[in-house]
């Protein structure tokens, strides 16, 4: 990358408080290449604890200790880590934690924490940046909450920025969250820059709302987003999805003893999700895009869901 890129700072913007693949999920099968074409694959489980249940509502909590970075923007965190630094207060915090569990809760009906998995993967497995806190966004009048569920970047050689639109689907059947989610994902990468493209609205709000401590990357980045500006002809865009699914392949609570027949089952039905994945990279004609593409089989994916959304309400 030339030494004086913005994009440079960009790497410095991450946060890493872990990663959910430490402790909360295990991993199956990694970069998995999905024939004729730019998608890998990652597959993970839930762990299994000492008395053969399957461990997920920390999971889910590691998730919701995370949503103040996922919701609230860069420069408020800031603030309020400036007023506990000045006073020794947690009161700001606390409020950014309350602001952000009700932008959650009302959303209960749309992400479902999917959105929130996407971002743990993201920035810390994957080191790309989150660049715009699009749920804060929810509470102005003139804005409402549209498009991916997460925008990420990173910058990459001779000055490309590579953009990951983040998509996420929560369901029962493995074949209808990949189906669901590739068409979601499809419009963000194969439409042409212009003013009616899917993506158009979140470009609208990274050029107005993208906030970094250094204002040399804030706008360097915005550089990307204008397409007036040539930087724009070296935007690269990329997609990031992650479908939760069922599984028969976990036992009933206190039958999980074998964590080796568990690993084996799961394997044996990675090549039906492979086949399921590309099969709809091909249908929606996105072959060419870098994409991301995480399963997480689960014992029950309504489960999870109601514990998150259960953990915000609370």
């Amino acid at each position: 990358m030339v030494l004086d890129d913005p994009l440079e700072l960009l790497s410095d913007t991450i946060r890493d408080s872990g990663k959910v693949t430490d402790v909360h999920l295990k991993i199956l099968k990694d970069f998995i290449p999905v024939s004729d074409c730019n998608t890998k694959v990652h597959c993970y489980r839930l762990p299994i604890d000492a008395n053969g249940r399957v461990r997920f509502k920390p999971l889910a909590e590691f998730l919701k200790d995370r949503i103040v970075d996922y919701a609230i923007p860069r420069n408020r965190i800031d603030a309020a880590k400036e007023e506990l630094n000045r006073t020794g207060s947690t009161a700001a915090l606390i409020k950014l934690q309350r602001e952000a569990r009700a932008l959650f809760t009302s959303l209960s009906k749309s992400g479902e924490g999917g959105e929130l998995l996407v971002f743990a993967f993201a920035e810390a497995v994957f080191g790309l940046s989150q660049i715009i806190c699009k749920m804060s966004l929810k509470t102005s009048s003139e804005m409402h909450y549209h498009g991916a569920d997460g925008v990420y970047a990173e910058g990459v050689d001779a000055g490309i920025l590579k953009v990951y639109w983040g998509e996420s689907k929560l369901y029962a059947d493995a074949s209808t969250a990949v189906r669901n989610c590739l068409d979601s994902l499809a419009p963000f990468l194969n439409e042409p820059d212009a003013e009616g493209a899917a993506r158009s609205r979140d470009v609208f709000l990274i050029n107005e709302f993208a906030d970094f401590e250094d204002p040399k990357l804030t706008e360097g980045l915005k550089r990307y987003f204008n397409l007036d500006d040539e930087k724009s002809l070296s935007l690269k865009h990329c997609g990031i999805a992650l479908v939760g699914f069922d599984s028969d392949a976990y036992l009933d609570d206190g039958l999980n003893n074998d964590e080796a027949a568990l690993e084996k089952k799961l394997m044996e039905q990675i090549p039906a999700w492979l086949k399921q994945i590309k099969n709809r990279v091909g249908q929606e004609g996105i072959e060419q895009y870098d994409i991301h593409f995480i399963c997480v089989p689960m014992k029950a994916v309504e489960g999870f869901r109601s514990y998150f959304l259960g953990l915000l309400e609370s």
